[in-house]
């Protein structure tokens, strides 16, 4: 049987004598001293009473979204003016040029991932360029629009900078990186991430049974002839392939709405097989799936490798035709002494369009295809 005490317990009884005790002796003492010390023991007494009493407890409101992971971590700044440019962008004066710029980019995002201890796509970052960079980025459509899709401030170095906008300078980064572009297939891996997020790029998985094939051609030099053979010939010997012909417009400006940024990610995101003459445009592999491929063609005279480390660290299948004199296969040494002899004439040797010998690009897109159904992704 339990005891059902009626009454306050013990305890409570014992603060109430306590505090009325406190109350006669502040009512009837009149040292200063000890009146003090009296009004003290009670506003001890009494703060716990209040401290509970419901009407005084204050409801935390819970957050109406969460909080980004991103928004938890330092911002770090990378900087480009005329007198900070990383040592081999020898070709500053034509910084304007997208690869070139995203070169920088590379730099600026192994700098970042190094320093956060890699935070993959959410790093927080910044841009810092000043106004020759800034007006040399602003003539094409291209630049214009690869910072926004960063989702990264930029800011204007001026002379003032440390007055108006103070920074920590350890913060920025003026750090070159031997071997360029992305140090790590997984900082590849982010950068990719991040911008596939912000353009929302939702890439379709691989089918063997469904394969995507891409063939991008150029409305102005190195233009891809006989684009109608390539196309009958690729639904000839891979049956039930969805082979799509694609011309985007220059990277100075936007001409029609499928040549956004957005869209362009889109394409090439979703394809298994990219076939392409050597250009800017192939700075779009970074929005390529790992495991797809790239077929890239040269014209005569006008060999060069730039982007195939960049493939190789974002897990790109990649091969090359060199549209030369010979009939047999041309090896890279070949390719590239011709070249070098020819090199006086490269601004007119970039604009001639290119050829094909069907069986020779044949057997290379199904070494290509092959590589990209083991893959399967």
């Amino acid at each position: 049987m339990v005891a059902v005490q009626k009454g306050p317990s013990p305890e409570i009884r014992n603060r109430g004598n306590q505090r009325n005790n406190a109350f006669n002796f502040l009512i009837k003492n009149k040292n200063p001293i000890m009146l003090a010390v009296s009004l003290v023991s009670i506003i001890h007494m009494i703060a716990p009473m209040l401290s509970s009493h419901p009407s005084l407890k204050k409801k935390i409101p819970k957050p109406h979204h969460q909080v980004s992971r991103e928004s938890k971590l330092p911002r770090r700044w990378c900087m480009l003016t005329k007198d900070n440019v990383p040592k081999h962008n020898k070709w500053f004066g034509t910084i304007e040029h997208f690869p070139h710029t995203l070169e920088w980019f590379a730099d600026c995002w192994n700098y970042l991932q190094e320093e956060s201890k890699f935070e993959g796509a959410d790093v927080k970052g910044g841009f810092i360029i000043d106004e020759h960079v800034k007006k040399k980025l602003q003539k094409k459509y291209w630049n214009r629009a690869f910072f926004p899709a960063m989702k990264f401030p930029v800011m204007i170095h001026r002379n003032d900078t440390e007055k108006d906008e103070p920074l920590d300078y350890n913060l920025i980064t003026t750090k070159y990186y031997e071997g360029g572009w992305f140090q790590r297939s997984d900082i590849c891996a982010s950068f990719r991430e991040r911008l596939w997020r912000n353009l929302d790029v939702y890439p379709q998985k691989h089918n063997k049974k469904a394969r995507r094939i891409g063939i991008l051609n150029r409305n102005e030099s190195r233009a891809i002839m006989d684009i109608g053979r390539l196309t009958k010939e690729l639904k000839k010997h891979y049956k039930n392939a969805h082979v799509d012909v694609r011309a985007f417009d220059s990277e100075y400006d936007l001409k029609k709405e499928e040549d956004t940024m957005q869209m362009q990610a889109r394409w090439f995101a979703d394809k298994d097989l990219i076939i392409m003459a050597h250009g800017a445009a192939m700075s779009n592999v970074i929005f390529m799936k790992p495991g797809s491929a790239v077929l890239e063609l040269y014209p005569q005279y006008y060999f060069n490798d730039m982007f195939w480390e960049l493939m190789a660290q974002c897990g790109i299948y990649h091969s090359w035709y060199y549209d030369g004199n010979r009939t047999e296969k041309y090896t890279q040494d070949l390719a590239q002494q011709e070249t070098d002899r020819e090199w006086s004439n490269r601004m007119k040797n970039k604009k001639k369009n290119i050829n094909y010998d069907w069986n020779q690009i044949h057997s290379i897109i199904s070494l290509l295809l092959k590589a990209v159904d083991a893959t399967g992704r």
